[in-house]
């Protein structure tokens, strides 16, 4: 209700907040023996905003800590961060052998193969669950394509690097011009750099990011060869970053 009256023509996030609560509260029905149950939650967040994730995330957390077997499917990288660090602190999970774990991570991936859709689940990405920024996340995806000796074959395989690569730089400018606002090219202007260097990474980036199709006529495909074309302008942060993806005694990426 909204100031006592019925509410009415709710959000997206209103509907969602609603459709889980009452989710949670059927835990409780004594028709379902949560001990023995198991109980799968699918990207509960979507449309919530940072409060009510949080809210979200601790009323999920009261009512699931006694399920047998819990599953919990997310998209969003902040909502994945409340649950790493609540399955963190679980007594045991910090054995050596995963299978004596109470709790373990895994990423799905979906690919085509001969025009069919398949799903392959993989244990998750170690900087994920060790981290708690994506930023490394994003900076291990762009640097193995940037570091990737395999001929290329199909562009298709860098379809998706412009909007990973623009997030990483976004993120990296935030820090690095904390006082600047703008959009990405203000900050760009800051970075003491090559400038025709500078033109061509905006230009892989603009062109192929938060774009809805890739069929425009000035959308050169050929750009895209430049994706493992990769330049630092913090030495001392990229071989920071570089190290924390190579740990000693493991072998080069």
């Amino acid at each position: 209700s909204r100031s006592g009256q019925p509410a009415s023509d709710l959000s997206e996030g209103e509907r969602t907040a609603i459709a889980f609560l009452y989710f949670l509260k059927t835990l409780e029905d004594k028709d379902f023996d949560v001990s023995k149950g198991v109980v799968l939650i699918d990207d509960p967040v979507s449309s919530l905003d940072a409060n009510a994730l949080f809210s979200a995330f601790g009323y999920m957390k009261v009512r699931t800590k006694d399920c047998h077997q819990l599953f919990i499917l997310t998209h969003n990288f902040s909502f994945f961060r409340q649950v790493k660090n609540w399955f963190h602190h679980m007594k045991g999970q910090g054995k050596k052998k995963l299978e004596q774990r109470p709790a373990r991570f895994y990423s799905l991936h979906t690919t085509l193969t001969d025009g069919f859709r398949n799903a392959a689940i993989t244990r998750i990405d170690p900087l994920l669950e060790e981290y708690e920024s994506e930023y490394h996340f994003l900076f291990r995806q762009v640097y193995e394509v940037a570091n990737d000796t395999t001929p290329e074959t199909e562009l298709s395989q860098f379809y998706g690097m412009p909007n990973i690569a623009r997030r990483l730089i976004e993120t990296f400018l935030a820090y690095r011009f904390p006082d600047s606002s703008g959009d990405l090219i203000k900050r760009f202007d800051r970075v003491e750099f090559d400038a025709a260097k500078k033109t061509r990474i905006l230009r892989l980036l603009n062109t192929y990011s938060h774009s809805g199709g890739i069929t425009e006529p000035e959308h050169d495909p050929s750009v895209l060869a430049e994706t493992r074309d990769v330049q630092s302008v913090d030495d001392k942060h990229y071989s920071g970053m570089v190290n924390l993806l190579t740990p000693a005694g493991e072998d080069s990426l």
